[in-house]
């Protein structure tokens, strides 16, 4: 059934992207830059299979972040000259049977489109603040990497991660500016990863 393909792409595409994971702040690029006419954006997915120990409800919130993050690909990388963004139903066409590991997957879909480079965004943490925008229980917390794979020679070209769990300035003094420039309030998770997801497609030479 097509619905079910679309499941087993996603899940695949998950299997394989968590040998690719960065270390904590992790940020590369491979120089020099390849010359690309055209990068392929697929929908955000989760780590959930990674960890057999996510629970229902943290599946269910990991789903919600992938969502959201996705919506923020769109918004900030529509109208881009060499972006080609992918609908879940798209990548579902374009994947109807799962083979060749990775490599096949970012080569077949890079092929079809007619693009160098797919651009492959992982959702591994999305937890909610628990309190007000003035006093939390618990902070909003978030963790998320994005990959740029070369669709013909099956390397990564450019990466970063976001993760973040706000602190309070009593807590780490050195986030100053950034709790001055959120105006000292407590962030949802939703404006949490919209600021990651923002400052590091910004950082992506391969977008600008």
């Amino acid at each position: 059934m097509k619905g079910t393909n679309g499941l087993c792409v996603v899940a695949v595409l998950v299997f394989f992207l968590s040998s690719c994971a960065l270390p904590p702040g992790g940020k590369q690029v491979a120089l020099p830059l390849e010359p690309l006419n055209c990068i392929a954006v697929l929908p955000a997915i989760t780590s959930v299979n990674q960890d057999d120990s996510v629970e229902y409800h943290q599946a269910k919130s990991l789903d919600s972040g992938a969502a959201f993050v996705s919506q923020i690909l769109q918004a900030e990388l529509a109208g881009h000259p060499k972006v080609l963004l992918v609908s879940a139903s798209q990548l579902d066409n374009l994947v109807p049977e799962v083979a060749g590991g990775l490599s096949g997957m970012i080569s077949s879909i890079g092929e079809k489109l007619n693009c160098e480079a797919v651009l492959v965004t992982t959702v591994h943490r999305f937890e909610q603040r628990q309190g007000s925008e003035y006093a939390v229980d618990a902070p909003a917390s978030a963790e998320v990497d994005l990959v740029l794979w070369h669709t013909a020679k099956k390397t990564v070209l450019w990466s970063a991660d976001f993760q973040e769990t706000q602190e309070s300035l009593f807590n780490n003094l050195f986030s100053y500016n950034k709790m001055l420039s959120r105006g000292f309030k407590w962030l949802t998770v939703e404006q949490l990863i919209e600021e990651g997801v923002k400052e590091r497609l910004g950082q992506c030479p391969y977008l600008q």
